[in-house]
């Protein structure tokens, strides 16, 4: 990929997208520089690239200049590094303004400092809020509904106003539900652990009417990587979903099916909103992401299928 250089920085590498990615890259030949403080991230996550040649690791805040100065002469940035729980926006927007504005604007200085001329920003869908067009394109209103799709939003615009103030090369990855193998938190995990303890009654938030955009997280990568290549990094969004959805009782309905409880299990919805600021319905307009070629490879059915699968693996269920 000629536009990454060779030498790349991936911020939050030891979480769910950023250590799938570390892992891609280093396997394309590529030198992955990551940082990560671990207050969510895992070191296990990084376990098939921990020994790599072509893989170092600082334990580093994006909020200390001093921890950003060990990630010299990188070619490019993937900021993925976040506080992403809305739950937790609300609780605490304070915080979530500092990881989430400041961290990023931290990351863009250190760009501009470095020279780095490819910066890819994670985003999140939630920046749409209630979106009113479904599927949404990315020149749909930014109207976020929760603190943590601000905070997105906000370093949306940075990202923008960097590439035009400073020529450095930004583009916004507007990621749906991404899901599967170390993705800890989500509807999926939540009920895996609800089942883990109770086969036989869950508990499911929400009405089950809930309709989301679920993409696996190899596509999410590919994504990632065909629009630093391919795509233009002149400040804009593209969305990163499967231009699909799926409700959340039917969500459930596959998940049970997969473990062979869809009959032995009831189910019991609280009603009402999961969350504050929990949008109820998304679906991504990806025809920017298909004009690059993107084509999903993992259906639903067989995503979840790998999932239940390294759930199994990892934390049990008989």
């Amino acid at each position: 990929m000629r536009r990454l250089g060779y030498r790349v920085l991936v911020t939050g590498v030891a979480g769910f997208i950023g250590s799938h990615l570390a892992e891609r890259l280093v396997a394309s030949g590529f030198e992955v520089v990551g940082l990560d403080n671990f207050s969510s991230g895992l070191m296990e996550n990084l376990s098939s690239v921990k020994n790599s040649k072509n893989f170092s690791l600082f334990k580093g805040d994006i909020l200390n200049d001093g921890d950003l100065s060990k990630a010299k002469d990188v070619d490019a940035i993937f900021h993925l590094a976040a506080q992403s729980s809305v739950p937790k926006s609300t609780e605490d927007p304070c915080r979530d303004f500092e990881i989430n504005v400041r961290g990023t604007i931290n990351m863009l200085e250190h760009a501009r400092r470095e020279d780095v001329k490819a910066f890819i920003f994670a985003s999140s869908s939630t920046v749409y809020g209630e979106a009113k067009i479904l599927p949404t394109p990315e020149d749909h209103p930014l109207q976020p509904i929760s603190n943590y799709g601000a905070s997105k939003a906000a370093g949306e615009a940075y990202c923008s106003s960097y590439c035009s103030l400073y020529g450095i090369g930004a583009v916004s990855l507007r990621y749906y539900n991404i899901f599967g193998p170390r993705c800890r938190r989500g509807v999926m995990f939540d009920l895996m652990q609800k089942l883990r303890k109770d086969k036989e009654r869950l508990e499911v938030l929400g009405t089950g009417g809930q309709e989301k955009d679920y993409l696996y997280i190899d596509d999410a990568v590919d994504a990632t990587l065909l629009v630093t290549e391919s795509g233009s990094l002149k400040g804009e969004a593209f969305n990163v979903g499967s231009g699909g959805s799926c409700t959340v009782r039917n969500l459930v309905s596959l998940l049970l099916g997969e473990l062979g409880l869809d009959r032995k299990v009831k189910i019991a919805y609280t009603g009402g909103v999961s969350w504050p600021g929990d949008v109820q319905r998304t679906q991504a307009d990806i025809t920017k992401l298909r004009g690059l070629g993107f084509v999903p490879k993992v259906n639903l059915e067989t995503g979840i299928k790998f999932f239940v699968d390294w759930y199994k693996k990892g934390y049990g269920l008989r």
